[in-house]
């Protein structure tokens, strides 16, 4: 047995869902209608018995006036208008027999000596009404045995009264049949509409299955094709492989970015590099100028490594494989900051104020948030000849607010464009004299954007300082 039914398991397994799907419907259907024409039948059925035996209780109710109980049951049927029934053939007489109250037989009607096959009698053991169903004679009879009681109301007998119910049993098999066909037909529909609409239904995953073989490692501008007129399961599932596919391009374009990036910033300074060591290496030269070239490449060196230290946070910030965040107290961040760049400030004899509301929240992992302040308080010193920085931090609609202000060079609205591109830094003088590699910002908004945050920069024009907004959502009461 369980052999049989790990092989139905196992060629059901080897069907296409759509078959599955179309099977299953035919399966469901047929045992409902299966169910509900059973129900109909067996209704049916009983109504046909109980109509037929009001016809026999109706027989009795005539015979009754005819039958004596007086002394002894006896019956006498002369003047019975009804006598021509009772010596009818089989398939329309109407066959009675009397049974005094010890079950011994005192009449039969006339038209018994006529069958060829004795009728089953089944007297009943209490004094009630009783009918059953039989076959005799090769068609479905139907008995009814019909309690008789004298004048005082004592029972003293049975009047069995038997009919055919072959024309009714007719109508019940007909019946039964257009119950059969119509399954069969509706079972046969359901299968078939079943495996067109889910074969209908299932034609986009196999476009999706299609799509997703086409696209590879070079081709992740593709996407699945959606159907956004009709919006269902499959339309969900399109869209969420297109998110997939966005965050792989994202991936890979990160990836080919930061290569490129590496392999395009550092060839400077490394031709530079070569180049003196060639030059130096042509004759030989005095101590001094050993010393001068060897400076300059310990310069090359310390940019190079600065560039590739920021690119490589860059990469680890846009990764998707990183740790889950912390809990960490940005305003103690804040502070500690602000108190690292003061010594640089008073060199340059700039005023650096803070306002910082204390105890504000946020998730996010502490040594990228203080990366976040330190590279705009690092920014805003370099590019402010004089005047002074300010650093608010501040609880604004369930965000951190972190409001830095300088009054340095500044920008336009062209550079305010680029801010934030890699490797960008502004043709002014005063930006192009200062030591950066144009990574910073960039690292800046997109730590800030990890942690699902704001980053905003105004400026009024060049030479009326800037102000960066970055917001971050602050931890709830409860979850902190």
């Amino acid at each position: 047995m369980s052999r049989i039914v790990s092989s139905i398991t196992s060629f059901f397994d080897r069907l296409s869902i759509s078959k599955k799907l179309a099977f299953w419907y035919g399966l469901s259907l047929f045992v409902m209608l299966s169910l509900f024409g059973y129900f109909l039948y067996e209704t049916f059925h009983n109504s046909i018995h109980h109509n037929y035996d009001r016809h026999l209780r109706f027989e009795a109710e005539q015979l009754i006036p005819y039958i004596h109980t007086k002394d002894s049951l006896s019956i006498n049927l002369t003047g019975y208008s009804r006598n021509a029934a009772l010596e009818s053939g089989v398939e329309y007489g109407t066959y009675v027999q009397l049974y005094n109250q010890h079950d011994s037989l005192i009449y039969k009607s006339p038209n018994f000596a006529n069958v060829s096959q004795p009728l089953n009698t089944e007297i009943p053991d209490t004094p009630e009404e009783y009918s059953f169903s039989s076959q005799w004679q090769d068609l479905p009879a139907r008995t009814l045995f019909y309690p008789i009681n004298n004048s005082e109301g004592e029972f003293c007998g049975w009047l069995e009264v038997t009919g055919f119910e072959w024309t009714r049993h007719e109508e019940v098999n007909r019946f039964k049949r257009y119950i059969i066909i119509l399954i069969v037909i509706s079972v046969a529909f359901s299968i078939l509409g079943g495996y067109w609409l889910s074969r209908r239904a299932l034609t986009p995953v196999a476009s999706i299955s299609e799509a997703a073989k086409s696209i590879t490692a070079t081709d992740l501008d593709k996407r699945i094709p959606v159907n956004y007129q009709v919006r269902d399961e499959l339309t969900d599932l399109a869209e969420t492989f297109n998110m997939m596919l966005n965050r792989l391009q994202k991936g890979f374009e990160r990836e080919k970015r930061f290569t490129s990036d590496a392999a395009h910033e550092l060839m400077t300074p490394l031709s530079s590099m070569r180049s003196d060591a060639e030059i130096m290496l042509r004759k030989p030269r005095s101590k001094e100028e050993y010393q001068e070239t060897i400076q300059r490449m310990l310069n090359e060196v310390r940019k190079m490594s600065e560039m590739v230290h920021l690119l490589l946070q860059l990469s680890r910030v846009e990764s998707v494989h990183r740790s889950k965040p912390d809990i960490v107290n940005i305003s103690h961040i804040a502070a500690a900051v602000a108190d690292q760049h003061r010594e640089d400030a008073d060199r340059k004899e700039i005023t650096i104020q803070t306002q910082i509301d204390p105890d504000l929240q946020v998730r996010a992992h502490g040594a990228y948030i203080e990366e976040v302040i330190n590279n705009l308080l690092e920014n805003a010193v370099k590019y402010t000849p004089e005047g002074e920085v300010k650093l608010e931090l501040q609880r604004s609609s369930g965000k951190a607010v972190i409001h830095l202000s300088d009054t340095g060079v500044g920008f336009d609205e062209e550079t305010q464009k680029h801010l934030f591109e890699r490797f960008y830094r502004a043709n002014e003088s005063e930006v192009q004299e200062q030591p950066g590699s144009g990574l910073g910002l960039p690292l800046v908004k997109a730590i800030v954007e990890l942690y699902s945050g704001k980053i905003r920069a105004y400026s009024k024009g060049k030479g009326k300082g800037s102000t960066f907004v970055v917001e971050f959502p602050l931890v709830n009461d409860t979850e902190g």
